[in-house]
């Protein structure tokens, strides 16, 4: 049986393993939820069964732009890059189209990670697109540093015309080559023109939501 949890604030019901991220009613953070045990619902009315109407509870400034934030789509990209001989990939969710005619794409990447390296000394990089059955390839390449383990082990890979390692088991693939960064504090924001792509799979893209409400 499904857990159910009630927001504090408006009296929302979310069924699930685990409370939202964010009220969609109110926009509370998850810590404002609560779990409704069995017979507790209906002793609260029938009226929670139904979302209601919004009501107007602010949080703190930095907690506001917190969950706007989470409201905005993401993807989940794997972006991987080569240089010196050594190969590495990250996880990702910032990969977006710039322009279409020439073909370019900009990703945000950490300064502290092996990736970020990789891509400022070889001035390329290769995106490989999740499918919604990618979960463990999210997980592999993220929570962990390159540095120290090789994530591509036992993977089915295949490198790309660059020679960027790329993912068999995705739905598309990229490569690109930097024509201009932005330094954005803690990330760089890399601008690349699109040098090859290539389609392997038919199916929906992974999302950071679906991701989270999946893993």
């Amino acid at each position: 049986m499904e857990k159910r949890w009630r927001c504090t604030v408006c009296g929302y019901i979310h069924t699930g393993e685990n409370p939202p991220d964010i009220c969609p009613v109110c926009g509370v953070d998850s810590s404002f939820f609560e779990q409704v045990h069995e017979g507790e619902e209906l002793k609260a009315g029938p009226e929670l069964k139904a979302a209601p109407k919004p009501v107007n509870v602010q949080p703190d400034k930095a907690t506001a732009i917190r969950q706007a934030l989470y409201r905005i789509s993401y993807g989940l990209f794997i972006i991987t890059a080569q240089a010196e001989g050594r190969d590495n990939g990250q996880c990702a969710n910032t990969c977006f189209q710039v322009t279409s005619e020439p073909a370019k794409i900009a990703i945000g990447i950490n300064k502290q990670n092996f990736t970020h390296e990789l891509i400022q000394k070889s001035g390329m990089f290769g995106v490989s697109v999740l499918s919604q059955t990618g979960q463990n390839y999210a997980r592999g390449f993220g929570y962990r540093s390159g540095r120290d383990v090789n994530k591509f082990e036992g993977l089915a890979v295949h490198r790309g015309q660059s020679g960027v390692l790329l993912l068999d088991d995705v739905l598309v693939t990229m490569e690109a080559t930097v024509t201009g960064q932005l330094d954005a504090g803690t990330q760089t924001l890399f601008l690349g023109d699109v040098t090859a792509g290539e389609i392997l799979q038919e199916g929906d893209p992974m999302t950071y939501a679906f991701f989270r409400a999946s893993k």
